[in-house]
């Protein structure tokens, strides 16, 4: 297709969304060696939208780069940047996320209308979520030291982090389980995953567990939270205000697009 017949615009405007694009700068930067600048990963979005009958705008670099250098770094598929290195680094979460299929479906409970639902999965962001409430853990809980068992999903069982005091605490539970869901604010997780919670937390005989979401639960699990004294950190105005409490700024990828964003160049570029 000319290029004169194609038409100007964002990658989630061809379809592509923020996973995917980021999926194919981390494979671009496997390709170079692992290491790259900024104007090094546009053509590799870009050829992708050429074939989809779209150009990348100046809207969507600045979006492209608002993936690079806010979401993938949160979410430690890259490293932040470093004067003394310039470009961007993959990590090895990175490069697990580039060989991720991406096929997979996610569902939640609508509690508009309590009935199970097909969501669109945002995995990165997800992840930089979990490395916000892991800050925000290791704020709270200073004294315990956490292990991010959700890094390996096929080996999650239901809990993302797992703390163990570390010392002799008077009145601390000695081990805490915990379970992170980024969700939309109406959103709650299935019977599954809230079950799959519940005996993960059984099945490591943890002493304290706790369910943070950016959604909701339904009625009855708050219930058997409530019942078996869970701790429930539910929607985005309770977690702004424990991570104030502990002197964290704001999640910043509460809202699920960025495009249009100016996205100022970077220092990696």
């Amino acid at each position: 297709m000319a290029a004169s017949t194609r038409t100007s615009g964002t990658g989630s405007a061809a379809g592509l969304s923020g996973d995917a694009q980021i999926q194919l700068v981390l494979r671009e930067l496997i390709r170079r060696g692992g290491r790259a600048k900024t104007g090094d990963l546009y053509p590799t979005v870009e050829s992708t939208l050429n074939a989809k009958g779209f150009t990348l705008s100046e809207q969507g670099k600045a979006s492209l780069r608002f993936f690079i250098n806010k979401v993938a770094v949160d979410a430690g598929y890259v490293h932040p940047h470093d004067k003394a290195a310039p470009g961007w680094r993959i990590t090895e979460r990175g490069r697990e996320f580039a060989s991720a299929d991406g096929s997979s479906e996610e569902r939640a409970i609508d509690t508009d209308t309590g009935k199970e639902t097909l969501v669109l999965p945002n995995v990165a962001r997800g992840d930089a979520f979990e490395q916000y409430v892991l800050k925000l853990l290791k704020a709270a809980y200073p004294d315990y030291a956490w292990y991010h068992q959700g890094r390996d999903k096929r080996r999650e069982r239901g809990v993302d982090f797992v703390g163990h005091r570390f010392g002799d605490k008077n009145g601390e539970k000695a081990n805490i389980g915990v379970q992170v869901k980024f969700h939309q604010p109406h959103n709650a997780p299935t019977e599954i995953e809230w079950l799959k919670f519940l005996s993960g937390c059984f099945a490591r005989r943890v002493d304290a567990a706790m369910f943070v979401t950016t959604g909701k639960l339904t009625g009855e699990q708050r219930r058997e939270a409530q019942e078996a004294n869970v701790v429930v950190v539910e929607g985005r105005a309770e977690i702004s205000r424990l991570a104030k409490r502990y002197g964290l700024a704001e999640f910043e990828l509460f809202t699920p697009s960025h495009e249009g964003r100016s996205g100022a160049c970077e220092p990696g570029q």
